[in-house]
């Protein structure tokens, strides 16, 4: 559902308040940070105060008997960026739908893979007794021009060819990719651009999976319609070593935690993984989530709220109790918590200023730690002053910058 006419006109007049404020600022008192352009700071300002109108002040369980977080949720979801479109000059895209019961999981090795499996079960179950081709899962497949023409000679039926999720030759690399968002909101067709520019660096299709979102949704809906996506583009015939697994935030903890699950079902793992501003930790907080609020757009709930991102994934309106904050633990809810011993080649960007440069330094230390024989385990960069997925400003220096990075890292996988 679009956001009302009174909402549009609300947001444009917060906007326009927070940018006259803002620029402001910036003459009088110049960047908040060294690097910050005035652009850069406006969109900071703007997004974090459209955020944060946006979360009511619920602190604790004491207000959860009158909160309903499904109605919050879908506010959210409402006011979360729209899709956008590429121009012939940017690429071509098509929405694939993938039949969640064309792929055939094994429901024995699910027996006994943590918090997740009778959850992943009853999911597996309720797919199965679905009719005909049943639920759909969709997709977007993004091609930029660059790698069109790069895959063009392999493309016997034309444009049309590059739009299936077939692979165009048997080496053929692709890009399997998980949108942030919390788990709460997002869709793929909003990054479709984003998206368009990664082809175009990278030579590569991406797949972006637009899997179910919390609180309609719980945990492990999200971990399983990524095992369906992976499974799919492994049965349409892309080769394990050729698959790339792409996110940002909770899309980029999704990438580890399917990582994780496919090792425990003894699956062959991805070529790499490219996680930008990954959110792996459910649970803790760090000092950079204090230190870095007045950088960074994001606003979130915490833990102790019920409009927390981390509740509404894994319990929506449940009470926080000492048994839910270890289930949260558990390496599929937060793989941050995960032995990572193992994991394909990891690139992880991050924010330098963002709230939760602390985590994420923290996960990339630990792949680099569990896995000392791999000089090649991680790559870890983080850009100063950034924001959280600073990335999707695709317009600054520093999103060229680490869009140029993930491009060299994922050519380099290419055998």
């Amino acid at each position: 559902m679009a956001l009302s006419f009174l909402e549009i006109i609300d947001a444009v007049c917060v906007a326009a308040a927070v940018s006259i404020r803002s620029a402001l600022e910036y003459a009088i008192r110049g960047p908040r940070l060294p690097s910050w352009t005035l652009k850069y700071q406006l969109r900071r300002d703007i997004m974090h105060a459209l955020i944060s109108r946006t979360i009511p002040p619920v602190h604790d369980d004491a207000q959860l008997a009158t909160t309903d977080v499904y109605a919050y949720a879908s506010s959210m979801q409402r006011k979360s960026p729209p899709a956008v479109f590429l121009t012939p000059e940017q690429g071509i895209s098509r929405t694939v739908h993938v039949p969640a019961n064309s792929v055939n999981l094994d429901t024995l090795a699910l027996d006994d893979i943590g918090v997740a499996s009778q959850r992943l079960l009853s999911l597996i179950s309720s797919d199965k007794k679905q009719q005909g081709d049943g639920r759909m899962i969709s997709c977007e497949l993004i091609a930029a021009v660059s790698a069109i023409r790069a895959l063009e000679q392999h493309a016997d039926a034309g444009h049309e060819s590059m739009l299936t999720c077939a692979p165009l030759h048997s080496s053929e690399q692709l890009v399997l990719h998980f949108h942030g968002g919390g788990f709460i909101v997002g869709q793929a067709a909003a990054y479709r651009q984003i998206l368009a520019k990664m082809s175009e660096g990278c030579g590569s299709r991406i797949l972006s999976v637009d899997y179910r979102l919390a609180p309609f949704h719980p945990f492990p809906a999200q971990i399983h319609d990524a095992l369906i996506a992976y499974k799919y583009v492994l049965q349409q015939g892309f080769l394990p070593e050729n698959i790339v697994l792409a996110g940002d935030s909770s899309g980029a903890s999704l990438c580890v935690a399917l990582s994780c699950l496919l090792r425990r079902l003894r699956m062959p793992l991805p070529s790499a993984l490219v996680l930008l501003s990954p959110r792996c930790n459910l649970v803790d907080t760090h000092p950079s989530t204090k230190l870095n609020a007045d950088y960074d757009y994001m606003a979130m709930p915490a833990l102790e709220s019920p409009l927390s991102n981390s509740r509404l994934y894994y319990s929506p309106g449940q009470p926080l109790t000492p048994e839910m904050v270890q289930e949260m633990r558990d390496p599929l809810v937060s793989p941050a918590f995960a032995d990572l011993h193992g994991l394909p080649p990891t690139l992880v960007q991050a924010g330098g200023r963002e709230q939760m440069i602390d985590e994420i330094t923290a996960l990339a230390d630990k792949i680099k730690s569990q896995n000392p024989e791999r000089p090649d385990a991680v790559v870890f960069e983080s850009y100063d002053d950034m924001c959280h997925v600073f990335q999707n400003m695709l317009d600054i220096d520093q999103s060229i910058a680490a869009h140029a990075s993930i491009a060299q890292f994922v050519r380099a996988l290419r055998h």
